[in-house]
């Protein structure tokens, strides 16, 4: 059980945290295995610090591994999975949206919605990978824009499956987003190829040559981009009844992020990904 912010009082897991964390227990044991090392991203490490587990309103843990680990994550990690558990990419025959990967356990699946159709999807475990990004802060900018391009243009080719009601996008998204609703309708079917474009823009710069780590691909974009000394070794956190890793400075990581962090949001502001588990398959 993670535990209230305030009252710090056990909060009980709810039955999709419950289903999540034995995803991950099912998972970690082929990290460990392989020497992977990974680090907990956003609310996950968030709800690590401030809950000791889950944020309590929260539906998934998202872990980020090192691009070269990453790729060797997912050539073997199928091996160790149970039957029940399956590993998604884009790479796949799926119909995998995302640019960052899955461990999905079929046997439950979640009602996504707030984006233009409705869908089901598996319950699941994120994994990203972290890049590396240039060192020179000109090239670095330059390179910026150009991920920031191609991820518009990712997100425009598979519009229907953008969550509309994700709160405090910048002006920017939602001027993009009034448009292509106005005038592109619901999305063209090419998003794999802005997502290979995008693949071959993210592993340009080795993290071994690099000051800095990026998490592209998730919910913050450039805020999930950090000095590579902020990740360190990693440090151990309490989540739930594991031991998890996470970067090193976590309070320059989660400031960056959400500013005050130990303050809760607004209810208005939770439960982002508009995900409600639905039954058991």
């Amino acid at each position: 059980m993670g535990l209230d912010s305030k009252t710090k009082q056990p909060v009980p897991l709810s039955g999709a945290q419950v289903a999540i964390l034995n995803i991950f227990k099912a998972v970690k044991p082929a990290l460990d295995e392989s020497s992977i090392p990974y680090y907990l991203l956003g609310g996950s490490l968030l709800g690590a610090v401030r809950h000791k587990g889950f944020i309590p309103w929260d539906d998934d843990i998202d872990i980020g591994i090192v691009r070269d680990d990453y790729e060797r994550f997912l050539k073997n990690v199928a091996k160790n999975l149970p039957d029940y558990l399956e590993l998604r990419s884009y790479r796949d025959e799926s119909d995998h949206h995302y640019y960052f990967s899955r461990i999905v356990d079929k046997r439950f699946y979640m009602r996504r919605e707030g984006s233009i159709i409705t869908r089901n999807e598996n319950l699941w475990v994120d994994i990203f990978p972290l890049d590396g990004m240039p060192n020179n802060a000109i090239i670095r900018r330059i390179h910026m824009l150009r991920l920031l391009y191609v991820r518009m243009r990712y997100h425009i080719a598979c519009f229907d499956k953008v969550n509309l009601h994700r709160p405090h996008r910048p002006l920017s998204e939602r001027v993009i987003i009034a448009l292509v609703k106005m005038f592109h309708g619901h999305g063209g079917k090419n998003y794999k190829k802005w997502l290979v474009k995008l693949d071959a823009l993210l592993r340009k710069y080795r993290v071994e040559d690099s000051n800095w780590i990026v998490n592209f691909m998730g919910q913050y974009k450039f805020k999930e981009m950090f000095p590579k000394t902020y990740y360190g070794n990693g440090a151990m956190y309490d989540f739930e009844d594991m031991k998890l890793c996470g970067p090193e400075n976590y309070d320059a990581v989660l400031s960056q992020m959400y500013g005050d962090y130990m303050t809760e949001p607004k209810d208005c502001d939770k439960n982002v990904h508009d995900a409600h588990l639905e039954e058991k398959i």
